[in-house]
This record gives structure tokens, sequence and C-alpha cells, in this order.
């Protein structure tokens, strides 16, 4: 019966150091194991992770808008240049009591045009045009079979502006607007951003959970491992029955498969931790568990100020409120009276008609200069009415959804008072009950440890069955279990505590 009994022993032992070298792989395939802190973990997803690069190009995207709004009070230059134009068509001459003649009418022109534009903060615009082309015509003439020809150059500067009247300035609200939206964003990153810390927070203590339950699961098995050598040698000796050491080699193997299913947990929690970070699935990374509890003070008084002052939920319907008022000014223009006030000023210059075909390019521009400074310039002044007529109350019932949404919001706003306040007691009070939990469970633990240490003793010596120690094992393995889980919910409520007032209590500052 010995033989037997040592026999089942190593088989055990070799077919469990075979599924862990299976569990762990062969050595050297991967890298060395990467061991994370809570602040390494966040500080690679806030700089590698999707979600804040997501919030960083959001981020761009909304200061570039801002950017090209404040742009949009500056001056632009355009240049449009045709090099060349040309065409020639047959073209019906209608003769006065006669019949029409076909001649054949040709045109080759060069031209280049510049508009300088300056947009005036009233919404208004001048425009600067300065137009310069050169033009070959020709004229086949089909009764007496001879081709006219001509060559002309324009000389040309404008200035006009336009300027609306009777409605809101489109241009500086547009800034506005960019404006708002630019803080609105950089309101939402920031919350968002605090989001993402939370939930890497939370995904790292799931990992962290499944290493410490690993860990646990291992000093079970190593401390049944102990109890199950004890037995082996008091059965070997004659001291225990047979029945005694058969039950400590059930709880090894008890023992043996809660590490694997740890093993196996572990494994998973690895790679969704890995994902949620945005490393590669081959990066061998791990959390580091040491369990590290402080006390510091929360005052209730102290969460709520600092929450109602830091959070950005309050801005951000202030912002949207605004936009809403905006909008309702937009959708209202629709249907005004609209006035736009245009006026011109031109000096325009023609070559001379009468210079030969074939003249060269700077002599015909000269004549167009000197046509330009001697004949007098064109001027204008046009001022216009849009008055609405009927538009079978389209614009009213956009007015008055717009005007619902704006109602909704400035609700919304004092909710969001009364929302803040709420979810900061509620969260103060999950910290301090987490806390008291975490204190009670830690002595739990404690007492356990000591308990198990007596009864290992006592079952060496004699005193009581492996049951009892098998069962002191077991408490010992629920009180590190559960003081795990209660120190977990207690670092989680503190952090959930931060992203809820944006202040650290613990460190007496404000959260970025």
């Amino acid at each position: 019966m010995k033989g037997f009994f040592s026999g089942r022993r190593h088989a055990v032992v070799i077919t469990f150091a075979v599924m862990v070298f299976i569990a762990r792989g062969t050595p050297g395939v991967r890298g060395a194991e990467r061991l994370l802190t809570l602040e390494q973990a966040i500080e690679i997803a806030l700089e590698d992770g999707f979600e804040m690069k997501s919030l960083h190009l959001q981020i761009i995207q909304a200061e570039e808008n801002r950017r090209a709004a404040k742009y949009r009070f500056r001056s632009s230059a355009e240049m449009t240049l045709s090099a060349p134009t040309w065409s020639e068509n047959v073209s019906a001459i209608q003769v006065p009591n006669g019949l029409p003649i076909y001649n054949r009418l040709g045109t080759l022109r060069y031209q280049t045009v510049l508009n300088i534009n300056q947009p005036l903060p009233t919404d208004g615009r001048i425009t600067f045009r300065s137009q310069l082309y050169k033009s070959e015509e020709t004229n086949y003439l089909a009764e007496t079979n001879e081709t006219l020809k001509r060559m002309d150059f324009l000389s040309s500067m404008r200035i006009y502006m336009t300027q609306p009247l009777l409605t809101y300035n489109r241009l500086k609200t547009g800034l506005r607007e960019a404006e708002l939206n630019y803080e609105r964003t950089s309101l939402s990153s920031t919350r968002n951003r605090l989001t993402i810390i939370y939930e890497i927070t939370n995904s790292f203590y799931t990992l962290y959970n499944a290493t410490r339950r690993h860990e646990i699961a291992r000093e079970t098995f190593e401390q049944q491992e102990q109890a199950y050598e004890l037995a082996r040698l008091k059965y070997e000796a004659g001291l225990i029955p047979e029945v005694e050491a058969l039950r400590m080699e059930v709880n090894l193997a008890s023992a043996r498969s809660g590490l694997f299913d740890a093993e196996a947990n572990l494994a998973s929690q690895k790679e969704a931790f890995k994902l949620d970070l945005g490393l590669d699935i081959g990066d061998e990374i791990g959390a580091k568990t040491d369990i590290v509890y402080s006390h510091f003070d929360i005052d209730l008084d102290t969460a709520v100020e600092k929450g109602l002052e830091h959070r950005t939920e309050i801005r951000e319907r202030e912002i949207a409120i605004e936009l809403n008022r905006i909008g309702i000014e937009r959708i209202d223009s629709d249907n005004e009276v609209r006035a736009d006030l245009t006026a011109f000023f031109d000096l325009t210059g023609y070559s001379d008609p009468n210079l030969p075909f074939g003249t060269q390019s700077n002599d015909l521009f000269d004549s167009s200069w000197e046509d330009l400074k001697r004949r007098p310039g064109n001027r204008g002044v046009t001022l216009t009415f849009s008055l609405p007529i009927w538009d079978w109350g389209v614009n009213k019932a956009q007015v008055a959804s717009a005007r619902a949404d704006l109602k909704r919001n400035e609700l919304s706003l004092k909710e969001d008072h009364k929302r803040i306040i709420n979810s900061i007691t509620d969260a103060v009070r999950r910290v301090q009950s987490a806390e008291n939990s975490l204190v009670v469970l830690q002595k739990s633990q404690e007492v356990a440890q000591r308990t198990y240490d007596i009864s290992l003793e006592r079952f060496n010596n004699g005193e009581i069955t492996s049951q009892d120690l098998a069962l002191d094992n077991k408490s010992l393995s629920e009180a590190k279990m559960s003081f795990l889980g209660a120190y977990i919910s207690y670092k989680l409520a503190v952090e959930d505590l931060k992203r809820k007032t944006m202040w650290d209590f613990e460190n007496n500052q404000t959260v970025e």
C-alpha cells in the first residue's frame, strides 16, 4: 500500500508539471513579461489607445475650424488665367430688309483676372479686380471673300463693395460658433479623458484581480501540497488512517484544478487588457500586485463644491444653450426682410482700334493704359430689398422646433446641478462604505492566516484531522479573495470619485 500511494503521488506531480509546461509555453518563445503599475498602464493608454487618439483628432478638427473662422476676416486673393480661349464659328448676320449673311467670326483671347477680397467686420466685402486681356478678332465676309482682322487690348481696374443690411452678422456669428464648438470639444475631451482613465483603471484592476486570484490559487495549492506531504509521511508512519491520506490527495487535486482555472482566466484577462491599452497581441504584460492602502479624509461638502466648480457638463450645457440661440437667429433670418447694398467704381481702357494688326503687345497695353487714364470711370450703386411673402409656415415651424430645443437645454441645465450633487454624494458614500469593508476584511484575512498557521501546527501534532485543516485552508483562501474584492472596490470607488469631482482628495489637487 505504501508503494502504491507513493507511485500515485509521483504520477500526479509529473502530470501537473507537464500541464504547467503546456499552459505556460515553451521557454524562450515569448519575450520577458513587463509588469505594469496602474500609472504606467494609464500613461500607455493615453498615448497609444484608440480612444485618446480619436479625442486628439477631434481637438485638432475643432481647432482648425476655429482657425478657419478667424482667417475669414483676412484678405484673400485669386487669379484666373485663360491662355488661350479660341473659337471660330459661322454666324448669321441679319441684313435690314434682306436675307441674313453668313460670315465666320473668329476670336483668340489671352486673359488674366486678379481678385483681392477683403471681408468687412460688418459682414460686407470689398473686392479689387484687375483685368487684362489681349484679343484677336477675325471676320470672314462671305460676300466679298475677304477677312477683316483686328487686335484689341483691355486694361481694367474695378473696386466694388457688397454690404447686407437688416440682418445678423454671419461672419462674426460663424467665428463665435467655431469658438464655442472648440471650447465644447475641449471640455468634452477633458471629461472623456477622465472616463478613459477610469475605464483603464477598471480594466487594470480586472487584470489585477485575475493576477491576485492566480497568486492566491498558487498559495492555496502550495499549502495543500504541504499538508498532503505531511499526510503522506504520517500515513507511511502509520499515524493516520488511509482515508485521511486519500482525503488530502483529493483536496490537493481540487487545489490544482483551481490553479489551472486561475491561470486560464489570467491569460484571458491579459489579452483583453492589451487590447484596451492599444498594445500588440504579442506583447507580454502583467499587473503589479503590491497592495497599498492608506486612509485619507473626504469631506462631502468639499467634494460637492469641487465638483460644481470643475465639472465640465454645466459649461457644456451653457454652450449648447448659446448655440441654440444662434441657431434660432439664423433660422429666423431666412424669413425676414433683407436688404443688400452694392456699389462699384472702375476704370477701363481699350487700345486704339486703328492700330495695325500685328502691333506688339506692349504697344497695345500702352494704348489701352492711356485710354484708361483719359476715359471717365464707371460707377453705380444698387440697393436691393428681399421681402418674404409666404412659405406655408415652414420657417415658423423650424423656429418653434429650435426654441423647443433651447428650452430643453435650459431645463437640463437646472437638472445638471442636481445630478452632479447626487452623483458626488453617492460616490463619497461608496468610497466610505468600501473603505469600511476593506478595513474589516483586512482584519479577517489576518485572523484567517493566523488560524491556518495554528491548524497546520496542530495537524502536524495530530490534534486535528485533515478535514479540519482543509476547512481552515479554504477559509483562508476565501478571506484573501474577499479582501481582494474589497480592495479593488475601494480603488475603483476612489477613481470614480476623482472623475466625478475632478479633484484628487488623496493628493489634494485638481485632476487634469
